[in-house]
């Protein structure tokens, strides 16, 4: 019998899809541009503040359509699969349910009025159903149908391109980090 995942264990899920979705999107850049491009569309990014707003609107269709394809495929996503928890379709997985849930869960993460009313709202129901679990009929439970290790191999390759993206190219991104991982063999490129 599935039970509803607490409301700790999707919020942090969400977290782990957040950095796992960021480290992805490093690790592409990583491998389809030098270091040289990567300095050019940094600063070019930092002066121009429209490119900024493309540049998060982007990362939100990113994230809505890897969160439609992967709720869609597999039902569930690489922090959820971490966090044990799977989307149970009341009215089954179609195409439909998964972008209404989606687009009203992007609604809610990016507004933060909503998405703290839709938290209160979720965590005071005993069925633990946020506003997109209402609207898309669907709710999260504490089981999956994949074993819980593929999504915990999911998020840490996603955190350590991030890790290494960070590493590599913290001049370019401002940061000057003073712990001295220039000293070990792992972080020399």
């Amino acid at each position: 019998m599935n039970t509803n995942a607490s409301m700790f264990d999707r919020l942090f899920a969400v977290f782990l899809d957040l950095l796992t979705f960021i480290g992805c999107a490093c690790g592409l850049a990583m491998v389809l541009m030098d270091e040289n491009e990567i300095a050019h569309e940094f600063n070019h990014e930092l002066r121009v503040r429209d490119n900024l707003i493309k540049t998060l609107i982007i990362a939100v269709v990113v994230y809505f359509v890897l969160d439609i394809f992967l709720t869609r495929i597999f039902a569930t996503t690489p922090g959820k699969l971490a966090m044990n928890c799977d989307v149970d379709f009341h009215m089954g997985n179609s195409m439909i349910y998964c972008i209404l849930r989606s687009f009203f869960k992007i609604i809610c993460l990016f507004t933060v009025v909503l998405g703290l009313a839709s938290y209160v709202y979720a965590s005071n129901n005993i069925e633990s159903r946020s506003f997109h679990d209402l609207v898309a009929k669907t709710n999260v439970t504490n089981t999956t149908r994949t074993p819980r290790v593929v999504g915990v191999l999911v998020v840490l390759i996603g955190i350590s391109l991030l890790v290494v993206f960070v590493v590599r190219y913290h001049s370019i991104l401002g940061i000057n980090p003073s712990l001295g991982l220039s000293n070990f063999k792992i972080f020399e490129f």
